[in-house]
């Protein structure tokens, strides 16, 4: 280290003393203090021609050092990022398997509304009934909006026909079709069964990622979703093994096959 000593004088003169050690540079204030000439001094630090190089080798060390950790980073980030992006394709597959699942299991929806509860028009839905294909589909009706004059209170779940403006009426599928277990083809259990295992590929891979030994919701909730769907995937496996087995047997000996036969009376009646 060099030091610096600038002695102001009361003539307005400056003299600057250079010396490379902490000793040598008290012996020169002891001197300027007992000058009294001078009006004051200051003492400044500064690396001599060879700190200054090992200073700055010292520098670009730690630059090379820092340049090598960006590298590692960016490396991972980049791997994350073909990650990420593979798992969107996932994603954005699984939305249109989901799209396309939801109008699977949503089977029971009404098909007409508003329709004035009059004699004609309940002839004309029991006759829609009567010629329904039967295999395949549930006709059925419920009363819609309460008439005028009656009080609401007392059918808080749902009013009889004979009290209602209108008639709504629903088509379901039948849970046991032909082709069918438990309302789904093999096609259809496919591209379940396929949905799953992608959900469980996904859940594992955020789990290895975000596990670190502490506590963490995320991981909780994916450990819970890895079980649901494994336990869905073991479901639908069996079903789609039942159906491979039943596809090459009559009708008649498909387990929880039902047909029904003939016209049955309506609960709404």
């Amino acid at each position: 280290m060099r030091y610096y000593i600038t002695s102001h004088m009361k003539n307005g003169d400056k003299w600057v003393t250079i010396r490379d050690s902490f000793k040598e540079m008290n012996t020169v204030i002891e001197c300027i203090v007992k000058d009294k000439e001078v009006l004051k001094f200051t003492v400044e630090e500064k690396l001599n021609e060879h700190e200054e190089k090992d200073d700055l080798n010292r520098q670009i060390t730690n630059l090379r050092i820092k340049q090598k950790e960006l590298e590692k980073e960016n490396v991972r980030l980049v791997a994350q990022l073909e990650n990420d992006e593979h798992n969107v394709g996932h994603l954005d597959e699984k939305m249109k398997r989901l799209d396309y699942l939801e109008k699977v299991f949503a089977s029971n929806r009404y098909v007409f509304t508003d329709i004035p509860n009059t004699p004609e028009n309940l002839k004309m839905v029991k006759m829609m009934k009567k010629y329904v294909n039967k295999r395949r589909y549930n006709l059925r009706w419920r009363g819609q909006y309460l008439v005028d004059g009656e009080n609401w209170k007392q059918y808080q779940y749902g009013q009889p026909l004979s009290k209602s403006k209108c008639i709504r009426v629903y088509i379901d599928s039948l849970t046991h079709a032909i082709d069918t277990v438990e309302g789904f083809n093999r096609s259809e259990v496919g591209v379940i069964t396929e949905g799953l295992c992608l959900l469980i590929d996904l859940c594992q891979e955020n789990i290895r990622s975000w596990e670190d030994g502490e506590p963490n919701e995320d991981v909780d909730n994916e450990k819970k979703t890895l079980e649901m769907s494994k336990q869905l995937l073991s479901y639908f496996e069996s079903m789609r093994l039942h159906l491979e087995n039943s596809a090459s047997k009559p009708i008649k000996d498909l387990v929880n096959i039902v047909i029904p036969k003939g016209d049955k009376p309506c609960h709404t009646k």
